[in-house]
């Protein structure tokens, strides 16, 4: 049995789960977090949150739950490893901790303390015309400037990696893959109530095509309203188009477009909805559209396999990772192609058979191996 002494002492960086957590509404960068906390605690790893100053008002303050904490504000601290200086506060950092985990893209250098640092993708150095343009050039060099202070990068698919080599300018050397993980929650079928009141409560029919992900330029939602359009009549009729995800950025145009479909009730955009409607949605569902073109993962594909759902995903080298084939694949971007999937799908019942297939393949990804194989990796850092 491990005493406390012979646990590692994990700084986990916390202003994401101060954000995102405190107010339930966690994107993708704070699921991981979570999800990673909860999981390394599970493995015996002992986590301390680490955070840097939030902002309350017009005043900075020290975020929710940072057992440690720094005085700086993040963009700061970036701009300090950067230049290769340490962060203020990094010795006693160094003394509650022996291992930090930046998830948040925000990369401390810290005096005698391995720093790990997990890049999800590259899409803002590799596809600027999908970030938002405040500050870009400056916020992409200090992406780039801080995540090259980290002693080892975890990038999350194999492709993810090859894009880090390439806009990082991070050596392959530095860097381990380590895929993330679904919840076991997902496999596991809401009460039928519960799925019949998240229906009414949304004014859904069963059966409909589900697409989750923030309404952003790189997440390809109008290409998947317009091959919705194109499908007959009658399979509209028979499944609505349904979209969870909140409003991004630059996605105006879309939003009207939207606005002006409701009233016809086929296409239903949700914005955000808990995570319990959300599983209940998952499971009522009668498959998943993801017409992303460019992801580093693709965690709602894993989820909707989880699930049992058909899936029918753009053709992108880190959602084969996630998939396989266990997806029907579309060239991203394809509109006629995305509605011929669609109605292919609509058309073919594989039956149990392939929805237990589907989800045994998504048991391949855990929270706990991701928690285990990113162990290793501080580990590795260790000796």
């Amino acid at each position: 049995m491990q005493t406390r002494e012979q646990r590692l002492v994990v700084g986990l960086s916390s202003n994401v789960l101060a954000s995102h957590g405190a107010a339930l509404r966690p994107d993708g960068i704070g699921t991981y977090t979570r999800e990673l906390e909860h999981a390394l605690t599970s493995e015996g790893a002992l986590v301390r949150r680490v955070g840097a100053p939030v902002r309350n008002g017009v005043r900075l303050a020290r975020p929710a739950g940072a057992a440690l904490y720094f005085p700086l504000p993040l963009p700061l601290l970036i701009a300090a490893a950067s230049l290769r200086m340490s962060a203020p506060m990094s010795g006693a950092i160094r003394r509650g901790i022996d291992v930090y985990h930046a998830t948040d893209y925000m990369v401390p250098r810290l005096a005698r303390t391995p720093v790990v640092a997990t890049l999800y993708d590259a899409i803002p150095l590799a596809h600027p015309q999908w970030a938002n343009p405040r500050l870009r050039r400056t916020k992409n060099w200090l992406l780039r400037e801080g995540a090259r202070s980290a002693d080892l990068v975890i990038a999350i698919s194999h492709a993810a990696a090859d894009d880090v080599v390439e806009h990082y300018r991070i050596p392959r050397e530095r860097i381990r893959v380590v895929p993330l993980g679904v919840n076991g929650r997902w496999f596991e079928s809401p009460q039928p109530a519960a799925i019949e009141a998240a229906l009414a409560r949304h004014r859904l029919r069963r059966g409909y095509v589900l697409h989750v992900g923030t309404l952003q330029p790189r997440k390809n939602v109008d290409a998947l309203v317009s091959a919705y359009e194109r499908l007959p009549e009658s399979l509209r009729r028979e499944r609505q188009l349904v979209l969870v995800g909140k409003y991004g950025w630059a996605a105006q145009a879309l939003r009207k477009r939207l606005a002006a479909l409701k009233a016809n009730e086929q296409i239903v955009w949700l914005d955000y909805v808990a995570r319990d409607d959300l599983h209940a949605l998952y499971h009522a569902a009668g498959m998943f559209a993801f017409p992303s073109l460019c992801e580093g993962f693709g965690l709602p594909v894993l989820e909707a396999l989880a699930c049992g759902l058909p899936v029918v995903a753009s053709d992108l080298p880190a959602l084969r990772e996630v998939a396989g084939a266990f997806a029907t694949w579309v060239e991203p971007g394809n509109v006629d192609a995305l509605a011929e999937a669609i109605e292919t799908l609509h058309v073919a019942d594989a039956g149990a058979s392939a929805r237990g297939l589907r989800r045994a393949h998504a048991r391949g990804f855990s929270w706990q191996r991701c928690a285990r194989m990113t162990l290793t990796v501080y580990r590795e850092l260790m000796h």
